[in-house]
């Protein structure tokens, strides 16, 4: 995993020309680095015939509570996840056989990218996609986070807080950035995100393909705003996956690639561990996308992410 952190950084960095990410272990351990003990991934659920990765926040909790008792009788995790899946909670089977992936090719990354100037539209929560645009912020981007304070990224009121909404991993993965305001689901046509889409080079989503649509936060839509926009989208697996339009976190992936099941039982990861690489890769490919290297509309997802490290027994 640190082998495969250390390549993403060194892509980044050379496409910049600095040291922006630099200690990699840093990152990759952000959780224990930003609070003294951070919570910890969710514990594999026995369910039936297998296990499931119910990885829930609060906002979910009350809607689990509604479905759980609904599939009792479903002794089949992967049918049970499918079925949580429809009510649009991260809920995920835990799968002893790795599932077969060829990992992003970064391509030629010798073109040296200057952000200076280049205006980011960051639709992104959580850890991956904050990752990703606060790397471009640092590295010079103006990035401009959109949070509704009716919904605000779920890390704010985190591990560490006080009750400010300033939880320290929360500080670290959005501090270069401007917040606006803006609810997604009330957005009229040439209103506030419009103008900011209009002047902005670069759009990033963490949002599911579904949640995208609904919201207008698509290629169709946005390029009929900006026809030069690039975008990309940060998912949770790769668009040809049956899970393609599933919600999940990374111990959720985790759980779902194959990566947790060691020595016949699954096992719980220290740490979110796909969001960090897919963090780190979505920076380089939003990179190769500036300069264009890349096509102007790409997708990085979390289980392809950590492709790389399936290779290993």
């Amino acid at each position: 995993m640190h082998e495969r952190g250390e390549l993403l950084a060194a892509t980044i960095d050379s496409r910049l020309g600095t040291e922006l990410v630099a200690a990699i272990d840093y990152w990759l351990e952000l959780p224990e680095r930003t609070v003294r003990e951070p919570t910890r991934p969710s514990t594999p659920r026995r369910w039936g015939e297998g296990y499931l990765c119910v990885d829930i926040g609060p906002d979910d909790e009350s809607t689990w509570e509604t479905f759980a008792p609904i599939v009792e009788s479903d002794s089949d995790p992967e049918s049970v996840a499918r079925r949580a899946q429809v009510w649009r909670l991260p809920v995920t089977p835990y799968r002893s056989k790795r599932i077969a992936m060829e990992p992003n090719d970064l391509g030629d990354c010798h073109r040296r990218v200057d952000l200076r100037g280049v205006r980011v539209v960051d639709l992104t929560s959580m850890w991956a996609g904050p990752f990703c645009t606060e790397l471009l912020a640092r590295a010079g981007a103006r990035v401009i986070k959109i949070e509704p304070s009716c919904r605000p990224d779920g890390l704010r009121y985190g591990d560490g807080d006080n009750g400010s909404g300033n939880a320290p991993m929360f500080i670290e993965l959005n501090n270069s950035k401007e917040i606006a305001d803006i609810d997604l689901r009330h957005c009229s046509e040439g209103g506030e995100f419009h103008q900011l889409v209009r002047s902005a080079d670069l759009v990033v989503t963490s949002l599911s393909p579904r949640a995208n649509a609904n919201l207008g936060v698509t290629r169709d839509h946005l390029h009929a705003v900006n026809p030069d926009l690039a975008l990309l989208s940060i998912t949770a697996f790769a668009s040809e996956s049956d899970e393609s339009d599933w919600v999940a976190y990374g111990t959720g992936v985790h759980a779902a690639s194959g990566m947790g099941w060691i020595d016949g039982r699954p096992a719980t990861p220290a740490f979110s561990y796909p969001d960090p690489l897919a963090g780190l890769e979505a920076c380089a490919t939003a990179l190769a996308q500036l300069v264009g290297d890349a096509p102007k509309q790409c997708r990085v997802s979390l289980d392809r992410s950590v492709a790389a490290l399936r290779e290993s027994p």
